[in-house]
């Protein structure tokens, strides 16, 4: 979906381009302007991919009934890992395709559209990023309500709170 999402956020834009004959951000700047742009885009990705990989961690560490159950079931299970290796990978599609336009990219004006190459590359990382923060979410979610049930005694009720030890001038 993500693909989808980001070709056609991309298409969009170039047919208006080519309608209106304007508004084609990443063709503004010169060449130099447009590596930076590329090089930032796939840094950023770098960077999202080590939040995947906390947030991956975090899943495979959860141990509660809830984070337990999704794993281990037999449809949800399997997305949600698909989502995290769908997201895992787009980090490298979105790097290689910035690498790509920093080579084929060579003129001050870029006639050939290889700019193109990296909104295609931003889009992507704009949807993935957004299922990140919300995949992120729904694990910290379920982590959280299984520590909550995990402080609950056996009779149902948390344990009482130990009091808080208070500093004596002094002491």
């Amino acid at each position: 979906m993500d693909w989808i999402l980001a070709l056609t956020v991309t298409g969009v834009h170039a047919a208006i381009v080519r309608i209106v004959g304007g508004g084609d951000v990443l063709a503004w700047p010169g060449r130099e302007q447009r590596v930076a742009a590329y090089t930032a885009t796939a840094t950023v990705a770098a960077v999202v991919g080590s939040f995947i990989t906390a947030a991956v961690t975090l899943y495979a560490a959860s141990t509660g009934q809830r984070m337990r159950t999704l794993r281990t079931h037999p449809v949800q299970g399997p997305q949600f890992r698909r989502n995290w290796m769908s997201i895992l990978s787009a980090t490298l599609v979105i790097s290689g395709l910035c690498l790509l336009a920093i080579v084929l990219d060579t003129t001050q004006r870029d006639s050939g559209g290889t700019h193109w190459l990296g909104e295609v590359a931003i889009a992507l990382g704009v949807a993935r990023a957004t299922r990140l923060v919300w995949l992120f979410g729904k694990i910290i979610a379920g982590g959280d309500l299984d520590l909550a049930d995990g402080a609950l005694t056996p009779s149902g009720t948390a344990p009482p709170v130990p009091p808080v030890p208070v500093r004596r001038p002094g002491g």
